[in-house]
């Protein structure tokens, strides 16, 4: 086991990043679209608690790849896309995902600074980073075919995605404005 711990702490890490994104992806779209009601701060900090999650399972996910003697990446093969030559797109894909997911949950500490109007047009970004990195994880992922693994990530991306839809399906007017 010993020479195969930084490729298991690799994928374990990427596994816990994909999770943790959905949910916090799923629990951001309930609070945006005000399905839950009276536990907001409650439910933002449980969010930043998830996306904070999620950014530091991504820089394990890469670091430990550095480390595998298996794969044998440099650290600019993991932080820079197209530059290492394992499965460059998917690997590109990954790493640009993995830095836009970092900047955007970053973004909500500068929100101020930015501005709140514009920090929420950048935020909104990152459902499309989470499905680009979705993407990512079933394109390259040594477990991407596994019953388990698409049922774990099942779990958490398919209520994500249905709430994503509910959000973005036209609204029919309601008795009171008819």
């Amino acid at each position: 086991m010993t020479e195969h711990v930084f490729w298991l702490t690799s994928r374990s890490a990427g596994i816990v990043a994909l999770l943790a994104s959905s949910a916090s992806v799923g629990l951001g779209l309930l609070m945006a679209g005000r399905m839950i009601r009276g536990k907001g701060a409650e439910l933002r900090s449980i969010h930043e608690a998830l996306s904070l999650a999620t950014m530091a399972a991504i820089v394990i996910h890469a670091g430990a790849l550095v480390f595998d003697g298996y794969v044998n990446l440099s650290l600019a093969e993991v932080t820079i896309p197209f530059l290492g030559d394992y499965a460059p797109l998917w690997t590109s894909l990954g790493i640009a995902c993995g830095w836009a997911l970092i900047a955007l949950g970053l973004s909500y500490y500068a929100r101020a600074r930015i501005g709140v109007a514009r920090w929420r047009a950048l935020h909104r970004w990152t459902v499309f980073v989470w499905a680009l990195s979705i993407a990512h994880a079933l394109g390259e992922g040594t477990d991407a075919g596994r019953l388990w693994f698409l049922a774990a990530a099942g779990i958490v991306i398919v209520p994500a995605a249905l709430l994503l839809a509910v959000r973005h399906l036209p609204s029919t007017p309601t008795q009171a404005s008819r």
